[in-house]
C-alpha cells in the first residue's frame, strides 16, 4: 500500500499519506459519534458527514500516485487508504454503478462494543468518505447513503451514490497560525521512565489495517483518523449547540468521551504484552505507570505533553505544549477566550482515574475532575490542565 508513517519528533506528530492523522479507539470514536448524532438539536449526521467528505477528498487527492491515471486504480488506492488507516475493507469494483460494499467496519465494531443493539445504519463517517473520495477522484459532488449495515445483522455494509442537488464538497479552510511551542524541558520526570524509548517504539511498531482494514491492538481497535475530521466535528458541535443555549452541554459531552477512551484504551495498553516488555520493566511504584502513559500517549499524533506536578492519588497537573486540538481551533476558527482541548481534558481526568481508582472502568468514571486552566486558543504558551480527586 506504501502508506509509510512519518513520525514529526519535534512535534509529536503522526502523518500517513500527506496528512496528519491522530490514533484512537473505537471505544473514543463510537462514543463521539453517539454524542454528536444523539444530541436531537442538531443535524450531527450532516455534521460527520460533511466533516468527512472535506478531510477525505483532501487525503485521498494527497494520497494518489503519478502513475494512478484512471478512476479504476484511484478507487483502488483510497480503498487502500480507508483500509490502511484501519476503517475497514471496502469493494469498490462497482463503484461505477454507484455501489460500494464493506464487509468489515471499524464503525459497527465500536458500536456493538458500546452500544450494542442498534437498529439503524451506523457508518456516517464512511458516507463522508466515500464522498470525499468521489470528488477526489472525479470532480463531482454526490452524496453516498448507507442502505445496510452489519449493525442490524446485514452480512456486509452497502452503500449507494445519491445524485441530487447539493452544494460542492467543500475544502478544509484554514488561517496560517504561527507559533513557537514552549520548550518541553524542566519537566520532572521519573529517571526509571525513559519516555523517548518508549515513543520510539510506539512510533515503530506497525499500527496499520490488517487483512481486515481493522487494527486490532492493545485489546481495542484503533483508527488513524485524519486531524481534521476530529477537529472539524467538535468544533461544529459545539458551535451548532451554541445557537441552542446548550454549549456547556456539548463540552461536557466531548469531555465524556474521552474520559472513558482514556480509561478503555489505556487498560488496554496496560495489559498488553508490549506494555509487559516495553514499559513495566520501568515501573517502580504506581506514579511511574501514569508517567508511562503519559510517555504512550505522547506516540499516538496528539502532540506532547508531560506531567508538571504529582501529588500521588489526589492531584496532577499536566501541560500540553502544541495539541492538536488547540492547533486546529487556532486554524479553523482563530483565538478563543475560552479552552477548547476538550479531549485532552477527558483523558487527563481518565488516566488519573485509571492509576489510582479501583473497581471497573464503570466505577471509576468521573472520580477525578478535570479543568483546563490556560490554553493555546487564549494566546497562552501552553495547555495547562488540573486534575483533583472528586
Amino acid at each position: 500500500m506504501s502508506f509509510e508513517l512519518q513520525f514529526d519528533w519535534k512535534n509529536h506528530r503522526r502523518i500517513v499519506g500527506g496528512k496528519e492523522v491522530i490514533l484512537h479507539c473505537h471505544h473514543y470514536n463510537s462514543r463521539l459519534q453517539h454524542t454528536i448524532e444523539s444530541a436531537t438539536a442538531v443535524d450531527g449526521k450532516s455534521i460527520i458527514r460533511s466533516s468527512a467528505e472535506s478531510a477525505f477528498s483532501e487525503h485521498v487527492t494527497a494520497s494518489l500516485m503519478p502513475a494512478q491515471t484512471d478512476a479504476p486504480s484511484k478507487w483502488q488506492r483510497a480503498r487502500d487508504l480507508y483500509a490502511h488507516l484501519g476503517f475497514g475493507d471496502l469493494d469498490v469494483s462497482r463503484v461505477a454503478s454507484g455501489n460500494v460494499e464493506a464487509t468489515s467496519s471499524h464503525f459497527v465494531e465500536g458500536w456493538n462494543a458500546g452500544f450494542p443493539g442498534r437498529t439503524e445504519p451506523v457508518c456516517t463517517m464512511t458516507e463522508g468518505f466515500l464522498a470525499g473520495a468521489h470528488h477526489a477522484i472525479t470532480g463531482e459532488s454526490v452524496r453516498y447513503r448507507e442502505t445496510e449495515c452489519k449493525i442490524t445483522g446485514a452480512p456486509r455494509c452497502k452503500f449507494e451514490v445519491v445524485r441530487d442537488a447539493r452544494e460542492p464538497v467543500q475544502p478544509v479552510t484554514k488561517r496560517a497560525f504561527s507559533f513557537t511551542s514552549k520548550p518541553a524541558t524542566g519537566f520532572p520526570r521519573p529517571g526509571n521512565i525513559d519516555a523517548d524509548k518508549i515513543v520510539q517504539a510506539l512510533v515503530g511498531m506497525p499500527i496499520h489495517g490488517d487483512h481486515a482494514g481493522l487494527i486490532p491492538a492493545f485489546g481495542v481497535y484503533l483508527a488513524n483518523t485524519p486531524a481534521d475530521f476530529y477537529n472539524s466535528i467538535c468544533i461544529r458541535f459545539v458551535e451548532e449547540m451554541k445557537k441552542h443555549g446548550l454549549e456547556r452541554n456539548a463540552v461536557r459531552l466531548l469531555v465524556s468521551d474521552a474520559e472513558t477512551c482514556a480509561m478503555n484504551t489505556f487498560r488496554g495498553i496496560m495489559s498488553s504484552p508490549e506494555w509487559d516488555g516495553l514499559v513495566a520493566p520501568m515501573i517502580q511504584n504506581q506514579d511511574d505507570s501514569l508517567y508511562g502513559i503519559v510517555a504512550v500517549s505522547n506516540a499516538l499524533g496528539w502532540g506532547n505533553w508531560y506531567v508538571s506536578s504529582l501529588q500521588s492519588g489526589s492531584k496532577l497537573k499536566i501541560e500540553s505544549v502544541n495539541g492538536y486540538e488547540a492547533f486546529g481551533f487556532r486554524e479553523m476558527r482563530g483565538s478563543s477566550h475560552d479552552p477548547q482541548c476538550f479531549m485532552l481534558r477527558g483523558v487527563a481526568a481518565g488516566i488519573m482515574a485509571l492509576v489510582y481508582g479501583s473497581g471497573s472502568v464503570k466505577e471509576r468514571f468521573g472520580t477525578y475532575a478535570s479543568v483546563e486552566e490556560s490554553c493555546i486558543c487564549a494566546d497562552k504558551p501552553s495547555c495547562v490542565f488540573d486534575v483533583v480527586r472528586s
